[in-house]
């Protein structure tokens, strides 16, 4: 038992380390979408499949099953799991711009399966102080019981991240990144 904790918590400081590495790498460049109809298909290309419509006109669970190819609900449970998580790192005032600019928060929110620590996880969880490592198990373990990779955490971050800053600002954006900061 102690060894696969010892490799649990291995795992976990290595998806924490790379997250934090591929949040500090330099977005890719875009081509001028403005001049030729190839520039605009792969600007299309670029935006994953979402066509040329702007983040505002498509929904967040839309966009995530085009960008991750992934099932509606596993869009919605994911997504509904880093809200949660989010919901218990901002202030309220905060949270209830974001849930203004998310269209169907409630649903997300509902949706996610509860952030729980794994069996036997939560003594680990305390004795690492709770916090980020806590966070991260509770929403591994929600990942896994929507039938998805724990490593799909990091991708659905930059999408969320985006979708937000397309609806509700850069401010907002990034108060919600702040929240997940340490995933």
């Amino acid at each position: 038992m102690e060894n696969n904790v010892n490799l649990l918590f291995s795992l976990l400081a290595i998806a924490l380390l790379t997250g934090c590495a591929a949040q500090q790498s330099t977005p890719p460049t875009q081509p001028d979408l403005m001049g030729s109809d190839q520039a605009l298909q792969q600007g299309a290309q670029i935006l994953g499949g979402v066509q040329s419509q702007p983040p505002q006109t498509v929904g967040l669970t839309d966009l995530l099953t085009q960008r991750l190819g992934i099932s509606q609900t596993q869009a919605q449970s994911g997504a509904g799991a880093l809200f949660q998580m989010a919901k218990s790192q901002m202030q309220a005032n905060a949270f209830a711009k974001l849930s203004q600019a998310v269209p169907g928060m409630g649903g997300l929110l509902s949706a996610a399966p509860a952030l729980q620590q794994p069996s036997g996880l939560g003594r680990l969880s305390a004795l690492a102080g709770g916090g980020s490592a806590g966070n991260m198990l509770g929403l591994a373990s929600a990942f896994q019981q929507s039938g998805m990779s724990p490593s799909m955490i990091q991708q659905f971050i930059p999408v969320i991240i985006d979708y937000v800053k397309g609806t509700g600002g850069n401010g907002l954006a990034g108060s919600l990144g702040s929240a997940f900061l340490g995933l």
